[in-house]
C-alpha cells in the first residue's frame, strides 16, 4: 500500500503539473448565460435611438434652407428699394403709366416679401421642433444607457 500511496502521491503531483501546464494552452468556454430577454430590449431600444440621432443631417439642411431664404428676403428688400425710387424718379417726371407699373411692381415684390417671411417663420419652427425631438432622443438614449447599465448589474448579482 505504501507504494500506491507513493506512486498517487507522486503521480498526482505529475498530472497536477500537466494539468496546469495543459490548462493555459487550451481555454474552455464558460457556459453561456440563457439571454436575458429585458437586455436585448434594452439593446434594441439603444440602437434605434441611435439611429434617430442621425436626424442631425436633416436640421443641418434645415439650418442651410434657412439662411438661403434670409438672402432672397434680403435680395427682396434691395429690389423695393429700387422700386421706390423708380416710383419717386417717375412721378418727378410726371410719367403717369410709369408710376402705375411701378406701383403694380412694388406691390408684388411686397406681397413675394410678405410670403417668404411667413416660409421663414415656419421653417424655424420646424427647425426648434427638430431640435426640441433630438433633444428628447438623446434623452431616451441615456436613460437606456443608464437601464442597460443597471439590467447588467442585476444579472450580474443574480448568477
Amino acid at each position: 500500500m505504501t507504494r500506491w500511496k507513493m506512486a498517487t502521491v507522486s503521480g498526482a503531483l505529475m498530472a497536477a503539473a500537466w494539468v496546469s501546464a495543459a490548462g493555459a494552452q487550451t481555454t474552455v468556454a464558460p457556459p453561456t448565460p440563457a439571454p436575458n430577454p429585458q437586455l436585448q430590449q434594452d439593446r434594441k431600444e439603444i440602437r434605434k435611438d441611435r439611429r434617430e440621432l442621425r436626424d442631425t443631417r436633416e436640421i443641418r439642411g434645415d439650418r442651410r434652407e434657412i439662411r438661403g431664404d434670409r438672402r432672397e428676403i434680403v435680395g427682396d428688400r434691395q429690389e423695393i428699394r429700387g422700386d421706390v425710387n423708380q416710383l419717386r424718379k417717375d412721378k418727378a417726371a410726371g410719367d403717369a403709366a410709369a408710376v402705375k407699373q411701378d406701383r403694380a411692381e412694388l406691390a408684388k415684390d411686397a406681397k413675394e416679401l410678405r410670403g417668404e417671411k411667413r416660409e421663414l417663420a415656419g421653417d424655424r419652427r420646424d427647425l426648434r421642433g427638430d431640435e426640441r425631438d433630438r433633444r428628447e432622443d438623446r434623452r431616451d438614449l441615456r436613460q437606456d444607457r443608464r437601464d442597460l447599465y443597471k439590467d447588467k448589474k442585476t444579472a450580474a448579482r443574480v448568477k
